[in-house]
């Protein structure tokens, strides 16, 4: 007569091998989650800094020597900006920064620049 089945040890380990891997994919979850998170606001951070970029690019008004800064929305998402215009010529020649911070933590999201000409 021959029993036929799994011994306590070989369940045991396979049990084992199991446990490990589903540890692992829990790790794999949060860690994708949380870089989702982080993804979205960068890019929410991104958008921002374009569209406070274009707004000084197509306001003459805007473009002057200094900087200007405010805390705006986006989906949700609260934010920073800070618009620094520097005359690097006589010519006209302007250069434009806008940085986009995270008001919690201060941590920098986004820095788009620019150089544009400015009618004197």
């Amino acid at each position: 007569m021959t029993d036929r089945g799994f011994t306590l040890a070989e369940v045991l380990v396979a049990l084992l091998v199991f446990s490990m891997a589903a540890i692992g994919l829990a790790h794999l979850v949060t860690e994708t989650t949380s870089n989702a998170g982080h993804t979205r606001r960068l890019a929410l951070a991104r958008i921002e800094a374009d569209n406070r970029l274009v707004e000084a690019v197509m306001d003459p008004a805007v473009v002057r020597a200094g900087s200007m800064s405010g805390k705006s929305e986006q989906r949700g998402q609260a934010l920073e900006w800070l618009r620094q215009v520097e005359l690097r010529n006589e010519n006209g020649l302007a250069g434009i920064r806008v940085t986009v911070t995270d008001p919690i933590t201060g941590q920098q999201l986004a820095l788009r620049e620019t150089l544009v000409q400015v009618v004197p």
